[in-house]
């Protein structure tokens, strides 16, 4: 039967860290007016810690047959770190708990993977609040190294469900990329992905201070340099979950960074026809898609399809500057039914009923039969409170497409609305009788 007498040997080994005797490494920590000097014995240590084992082969002794070690952390955690490698044991119960981080960070730089485990679960288990309250610091260091594997996923769950801790947090741009790319990769972050997307572009400003802060003044490498510092990033985003104002508003402006068929995509999830989307959430980087104009006389087919295209597409995203380019294509097609039809609702869309109606009534002169065109024209006239003949177009369009839900809700409106105006009208005149 063996007898362990550890108590014992443990404080032995501390009155000799204590008293110092045949001592041969000197170790200094800290920084002057504030170090302090430690003497200690390179057996223990090389045997005890591999960060000194690694130091002391490096180290030539001195003329008194010493060596003299400089050690950068607080002389609090230094002392606690000494005694656990002298004594194997350690009383955390009245440490401070920032304290406690920083011994934490210290073990692990000194190797001591047990001291490592042991200060993660004493963090975890009673400090949960304190690392909530710091998490942006915490996430600066563990997440970068392995080693400290328990506290990862505690963190990594606090982010999930409070992701404005470090989104909005004012050193979110200097976080390091690694960490960055850790955290979006998480699944599930309760964070609206618009306000992602605006982190990650701040984060790419951060680091291209020359760049202007309006994308609109940005040459073609510029997004090149964005796009290359973004590499990494970009593909993480769930473009997919951000809502049609965020991409007009946020995205749009940096469409040249991704990938056309991604940006294709993006414009689908606005189209109402239940196709789904082809696009992976993670794409390939390549060089931004530049729009090539064609400049001789005989690309106004061309143009006009390319400038009915991004009016399209502008429009399912609610961007109603589309008016813009479709005026375009009217100068030189006016009698285009489709962009006039588009206009007219963009008009509808910005509640210019008047100048939407001239060009739906010409979109309407023109090919009699668009039930989506009649549709826009008749909220138009019940908006104008003109509900005859906003009732004659709602019918004409649900009879050249019955499946038309736009028109289908404007008339049950319109109806809603007739009805509440009877009720109105013979409850005033029950009034007048009583």
């Amino acid at each position: 039967m063996t007898i362990k007498f550890y108590e014992k040997l443990s404080s032995n080994l501390n009155d000799l860290l204590t008293n110092g005797n045949e001592y041969n490494i000197i170790i200094e920590v800290g920084k002057a007016p504030n170090n302090q000097v430690f003497k200690a014995h390179s057996v223990i240590l090389s045997s005890r810690c591999p960060y000194f084992k690694d130091k002391l082969n490096s180290i030539i002794c001195n003329n008194g047959n010493r060596k003299k070690i400089n050690v950068d952390i607080s002389i609090r955690v230094f002392d606690l770190i000494i005694k656990y490698i002298y004594t194997g044991a350690i009383s955390l119960g009245k440490v401070n708990v920032s304290v406690l981080f920083d011994l934490l960070i210290a073990s692990n730089i000194f190797g001591l993977q047990e001291l490592v485990d042991y200060v993660q679960q004493i963090l975890i288990e009673n400090n949960s609040l304190w690392i909530k309250n710091n998490l942006y610091r915490i996430c600066q260091t563990i997440f970068s190294n392995d080693n400290i594997e328990t506290l990862q996923p505690f963190c990594a769950n606090i982010i999930t469900q409070h992701s404005n801790i470090i989104f909005d947090h004012d050193e979110f741009i200097s976080l390091p990329e690694n960490i960055l790319i850790f955290i979006l990769k998480l699944d599930n972050l309760q964070i609206d992905e618009g306000i992602i997307w605006d982190s990650i572009i701040k984060w790419g400003f951060a680091r291209n201070h020359f760049l202007p802060l309006d994308p609109k003044k940005w040459s073609d490498d510029d997004f090149l340099t964005m796009k290359s510092t973004l590499k990494n990033c970009l593909p993480l985003i769930r473009y997919f979950h951000i809502s049609g104002e965020d991409i007009f508003e946020k995205v749009s402006p940096y469409q040249k960074m991704l990938e056309p068929n991604l940006w294709i995509n993006i414009m689908m999830k606005f189209i109402p026809s239940g196709e789904s989307i082809s696009s992976s959430r993670i794409f390939s980087i390549s060089t931004p898609t530049i729009p090539i104009k064609p400049e001789d006389n005989n690309a106004n087919e061309i143009d006009v399809s390319m400038m009915k295209k991004h009016a399209k597409d502008c429009l399912k995203l609610k961007r109603y500057d589309a008016i813009k380019d479709l005026t375009r294509s009217l100068a030189i097609d006016p009698n285009n039914a489709w962009a006039l039809s588009t206009r007219g609702e963009s008009y509808r869309m910005l509640g210019k009923y008047n100048q939407g109606l001239v060009d739906l009534n010409r979109a309407l002169d023109i090919k009699p039969n668009m039930a989506s065109t009649l549709g826009s024209r008749g909220a138009i006239y019940r908006t104008m409170k003109k509900d005859d003949k906003a009732l004659e177009d709602l019918n004409k369009s649900l009879q050249l497409d019955p499946t038309n839900e736009f028109a289908l809700n404007i008339r049950k409106k319109l109806v809603s609305d007739k009805k509440r105006s009877n009720l109105f009208f013979n409850k005033k005149s029950s009034e007048i009788q009583s």
